[in-house]
């Protein structure tokens, strides 16, 4: 086996990745963009095994085995490490739902498949909620690892072909993938973060450059220097110029995939400069980049699990606890295991080193299946509300709340709220937001001996002509699905139409939400807008952490003022009815996220199904009604 020289600035590269990302982990508006440190590490990837598998291919030396017993002894004992560490730190901390999705990831992490999980799980990678997850970042070795499966085969069919055949047929692969990923990312904006067949020119790239820099490679120092300078730019341009808002990957990923390349065909001469990239801290950051990457996330999500703001000094404090671990885990853990893998054949690798951890994990998880998480760890109280906070009204009802890509969706037959009856009186319309009232619909219709539709999908708000913001493809689908909608409203003359939404603040929005009324009006049924609920902060976890641990927070917000144009439609439309939750949500200048014994919210924003109903019971007692 030919053996790939060692390139240190490649390890800066890793640093600049690695430092990118824990510091937009622990202080995202200083660096808005940090996220694209994954990217980086993806370029590296690809350019790296590409080069040896293309290298070995060519000379007849390439091994399956060996190659997967290289990924094999790189990658799974520093992860199993952290997943265990995980495990132990969450049997402490973690409330028993929490505990039953920690032992899952574990397993998804340990199989190559937490990128699924995660897409899953949370859908939007920067949800809230997602932040407390604790191997969240392993999505990105999910992407890696599917990645090993699939192009060490394909680059043993290029090898076959001439090299300039080969690469014009990776350089197609890469602009049709990039050219999924921007369609993709528009339509299927989560499962596009998360998903292999959207990042996988992000990889590609990295192997076109492999497959090139011999032809390609820098003739001089003033072409070296360039793109240094060109790739130093690009980069971190996009650190400071992308945000979590950037429609993403698509286009918007390309560019610092490009920038890497860039830095990596720099350095790829002989005493060309890349100074820059070799000094010895970052080169040191480099070597323990995986291990660093591994173990900071853990460290951060915890802390906020737990609470705890991470300022300037709680900031210091876990990056140094981060480094610290990572050290150690590349020094005792990364290190040996790599060394003492090379004698060891691939069946003892798999066997050893990966079957019987995942087995252990599989082992782990059914114990904490059997177990329901170990409610007997905390207050008897802590399952009980975490049974409500988990009740959601998409999952007692699927089919009736779609994602964007789904918004030709027509409304399903079973879809339906309130009294039984053949045909409808109504139709309930709006977000995620209209979707998470349907409990609080549900009650007050039985009670008017009405039946509403609930035709619901996200980030949509049911005003005709809005668009909402982010990638074009996204806010087409919302304008065509309200068109839908609103013919809808035409054709079938309910007798009511409820809009609910998170509503947008701007004057425009107000302007066409007036003119969606005057639609609806002119059909000849009755308006119903539902104001959208306070936001309160962790409203689903910190009753139940104030439980747990016997923190001080009294889990409390300030009521939320609506938008200004609300106040001209009471006035303009006086036969409009409206029903606000925050009724019974705050109490005078405070917001609780608990009724009683009750929490009503599922997470920071919305309700869950059984904190709906119970908004919906108690505005009926206050002469409420539809």
């Amino acid at each position: 086996m030919r053996r790939q020289a060692y390139r240190p600035d490649i390890d800066g590269l890793r640093a600049i990745a690695v430092l990118s990302v824990l510091i937009h982990h622990l202080n995202e508006p200083l660096l808005p963009g940090g996220f694209v440190g994954v990217d980086i590490f993806f370029v590296i990837s690809g350019f790296l095994i590409t080069a040896q598998v293309h290298a070995e291919a060519r000379e007849g030396t390439f091994s399956i085995r060996q190659f997967y017993k290289r990924r094999i002894n790189r990658i799974v004992p520093a992860l199993f490490t952290v997943v265990a560490a995980c495990l132990a730190a969450g049997a402490f901390l973690l409330s028993p739902a929490d505990l039953l999705l920690l032992a899952r990831s574990a397993v998804y992490a340990s199989i190559g498949l937490s990128n699924v999980f995660f897409w899953r799980e949370y859908g939007n990678y920067f949800a809230g909620n997602a932040r407390e997850a604790p191997l969240l970042h392993t999505w990105s070795l999910g992407i890696e690892e599917q990645f090993y499966v699939i192009w060490p085969l394909l680059v043993l069919l290029l090898a076959r072909t001439r090299p300039r055949l080969t690469v014009i047929l990776v350089a197609a692969l890469t602009v049709a993938s990039i050219a999924l990923s921007e369609v993709a990312a528009g339509l299927f904006a989560s499962a596009s973060y998360y998903l292999l067949p959207t990042r996988f020119f992000e990889l590609m790239i990295g192997g076109l450059l492999a497959l090139s820099i011999a032809a390609i490679r820098p003739r001089s120092q003033p072409q070296a220097r360039l793109g240094l300078i060109a790739g130093l730019l690009i980069v971190g341009g996009s650190l400071l110029l992308l945000s979590r808002s950037s429609v993403f990957p698509g286009v918007n990923a390309m560019w610092p995939c490009l920038g890497t390349a860039l830095l990596i065909w720099a350095g790829s001469g002989q005493g060309l400069p890349t100074r820059l990239l070799t000094n010895r801290p970052l080169v040191f950051l480099g070597l323990i980049s995986y291990s660093l990457y591994l173990w900071h996330w853990p460290v951060i999500a915890f802390l906020a699990y737990l609470d705890h703001p991470i300022g300037l000094a709680a900031g210091i404090a876990a990056a140094a606890a981060s480094i610290l671990l990572a050290w150690l885990s590349w020094k005792y853990i990364e290190v040996p295991m790599r060394r003492s893998g090379v004698q060891l054949q691939f069946p003892r690798v798999f066997t050893l080193r990966f079957l019987f951890p995942v087995v252990a994990l599989l082992s782990v998880l059914a114990a904490t299946n059997y177990g329901r998480g170990f409610p007997q760890r905390f207050d008897p109280r802590v399952a009980e509300l975490e049974r409500t906070t988990l009740a959601r009204p998409e999952e007692a009802r699927r089919g009736c709340h779609v994602p964007t890509a789904l918004y030709r969706t027509p409304p399903h037959p079973d879809c339906r709220l309130g009294a039984e009856k053949a045909v409808p009186d109504g139709i309930l319309i709006g977000d995620s937001y209209a979707n998470h009232f349907t409990g609080m619909i549900d009650v007050m219709a039985k009670d008017a001996g009405l039946a509403f539709m609930d035709y619901t999908m996200d980030a949509c708000p049911p005003i005709r002509g809005y668009e909402p913001e982010g990638a074009r493809a996204y806010a087409e689908k919302c304008l065509l699905r309200n068109e839908a909608i609103y013919q809808m409203i035409r054709t079938n003359r309910y007798r009511q139409v409820i809009l609910a939404a998170n509503w947008p603040d701007t004057p425009e929005a107000g302007r066409q939400l007036a003119t969606s009324i005057e639609a609806i009006v002119g059909s000849g049924a009755i308006v119903t807008i539902v104001m959208r609920n306070t936001t309160i902060a962790r409203a689903n976890s910190c009753p139940l952490r104030r439980i747990m641990y016997g923190t001080a927070d009294d889990c409390q917000a300030a009521p939320q003022s609506p938008p200004g144009y609300f106040k001209e439609i009471r006035s303009r439309y006086p036969l409009v009815r409206f029903i606000d939750p925050n009724e019974i949500v705050c109490q005078g200048e405070k917001c609780s996220p608990m009724v009683g014994d009750t929490i009503l919210y599922r997470d920071s924003n919305h309700l869950n199904d059984i904190g709906s109903r119970l908004i919906g019971q108690a505005l009926l007692r206050k002469g409420a009604a539809l």
